[in-house]
C-alpha cells in the first residue's frame, strides 16, 4: 500500500532528485527577501507574493512540485525583487547575519570594516611618521644652509676688520657659536639621514686630482722638515677640512633630493591613499545602513584606493609648494588629499584638458578643408 502511495506521489509531481538545487535556492531567498520587508517597515508586503513563497516551501517538503509551480516562483521571484532594489539577497546576506548567536561567523561587511578600517589607521599613522620625518629633516637642512652662510660671513668679516679688536672679539664669538650650532645641526642630520640610507654613510675621501694635489705640497715641505713643520701642520688640517668639506656637501644635497621626493612623490601619495580610504569608509558606512553593500562594492572600494593614491601621486607632479593656484589657496599636500577622497573630479579635469587639445587640433583640419 505504502509503495502504491509513493509511486502516485512520483507521479503526481516531480521527484525530489529532479527539483533543481536552484529552485531550492530561490525559495530560501524569497523567504529571506520577504523576511527583509517585513521587519524593515519602509515597503509593505503584497499578499499575493507571500502566499507564493509559504505555499512553494511547502511544496518542496511535501514532495509536490510541478513546471507549473516552478514558473510561477520565478516569475514571483522577479516581481519581489523589483520590489527591494537596490537591496538584493546578495546585499542582505553580506551586512545581516543569518544566526544571532556569538559565535557566529563574521559577515562580509563586518570584515570589510574591520579590514578597512585597519587601512586607514595604518595609513594615518604612516603618513605622521612620515611628514613629521620629512619636517624634521627639512627644518636641520634649512638650518645648516642658514647656518653655513652666516658662519662663512662672519670669517669674512673677520678678515675685513682687522684694526678693530673689539669687533674682531666679537666676530670671534659669533663664529664659535655658529660653529657649534653648526655641528649639532650637522650631526642631527647624519642621524636622520640614517633611516633613508639604511645605515650607510660616505667615505672622507678626496678626489684623485686633489689627493695628488696635496701629496705634492707635503713632499715638498717634507724635504726640509724642520722649518716647515708649521706649513705642514696646516696642510694637514687643510687636508681635512677639504674632507669634511666635501661630505658635509654630499649630505646637504642628499637630504635634498630625499626632501624633494618626500614632498613631490611619497606624501601626496600617501595623502590621497587617505582620501580615498576615507571615502571608502564613508561610502562603506552608507551602504551597510542601506543594505546595498556586496561583491561588487567591494570591487569599487579596491579600484578606488588604487585610484585615490594615483590621484595624489598625480597632484604631487603638477603642483609645487610655491605654486599659488588660482581658485583656491591650498597646498598640494591638501589637494592630494581631496582629488584622493573625489578622485571624480581629477579625471574630470583631466578630460575636459584632453578635449580642449583635441578640438584645437582637429579646428585647423576643418579649416583647410573649407578652404579647398
Amino acid at each position: 500500500m505504502s509503495t502504491r502511495h509513493n509511486t502516485l506521489r512520483t507521479n503526481k509531481g516531480m521527484g525530489i532528485s529532479d527539483i533543481s538545487p536552484e529552485v531550492r535556492q530561490t525559495v530560501e531567498d524569497g523567504q529571506r527577501l520577504i523576511c527583509y520587508i517585513s521587519r524593515g517597515g519602509d515597503m509593505t508586503l503584497d499578499a499575493e507574493l507571500t502566499q507564493s513563497f509559504v505555499a512553494a516551501k511547502y511544496k518542496l517538503l511535501n514532495n509536490d512540485w510541478t513546471e507549473k509551480d516552478e514558473h510561477s516562483l520565478f516569475m514571483a521571484y522577479d516581481k519581489l525583487a523589483s520590489m527591494v532594489y537596490p537591496v538584493t539577497i546578495d546585499t542582505i546576506n553580506a551586512v545581516i547575519p543569518k544566526q544571532r548567536d556569538k559565535k557566529r561567523p563574521k559577515t562580509q561587511a563586518e570584515s570589510a570594516v574591520t579590514l578597512y578600517r585597519v587601512y586607514a589607521l595604518g595609513v594615518l599613522f604612516t603618513l605622521v611618521f612620515t611628514q613629521i620625518y620629512w619636517l624634521f629633516g627639512n627644518d636641520l637642512h634649512n638650518n645648516l644652509k642658514d647656518l653655513f652662510d652666516s658662519r662663512e660671513s662672519t670669517i669674512l668679516h673677520l678678515t675685513q676688520t682687522k684694526g678693530d679688536e673689539q669687533q674682531q672679539k666679537q666676530l670671534q664669538e659669533q663664529l664659535k657659536v655658529d660653529n657649534q650650532r653648526l655641528d649639532a645641526n650637522y650631526r642631527l642630520l647624519l642621524g636622520w639621514s640614517r633611516v633613508w640610507s639604511l645605515g650607510t654613510s660616505f667615505e672622507y675621501e678626496l678626489p684623485k686630482y686633489f689627493q695628488q694635489e696635496y701629496e705634492l705640497k707635503r713632499k715638498r715641505l717634507l724635504e726640509n722638515e724642520k722649518l716647515n713643520l708649521d706649513a705642514i701642520e696646516a696642510l694637514e688640517l687643510q687636508r681635512s677640512m677639504h674632507e669634511v668639506r666635501i661630505v658635509f656637501f654630499e649630505h646637504i644635497l642628499s637630504a635634498e633630493f630625499i626632501l624633494s621626493a618626500f614632498q613631490n612623490y611619497v606624501l601626496p601619495l600617501l595623502y590621497g591613499l587617505l582620501g580615498s580610504l576615507i571615502f571608502v569608509l564613508r561610502e562603506l558606512a552608507r551602504e551597510i545602513k542601506s543594505l546595498t553593500y556586496g561583491f561588487d562594492s567591494e570591487i569599487r572600494y579596491r579600484l578606488r584606493i588604487t585610484l585615490g593614491a594615483l590621484g595624489g601621486l598625480v597632484i604631487g607632479w603638477i603642483l609645487r609648494v610655491d605654486d599659488e593656484l588660482a581658485l583656491v589657496s591650498m597646498s598640494p599636500m591638501a589637494m592630494a588629499f581631496l582629488m584622493g577622497y573625489n578622485v571624480e573630479v581629477l579625471f574630470s579635469i583631466m578630460d575636459k584638458v584632453i578635449d580642449n587639445i583635441r578640438n584645437s587640433i582637429d579646428k585647423p583640419k576643418d579649416a583647410s578643408h573649407q578652404v579647398k
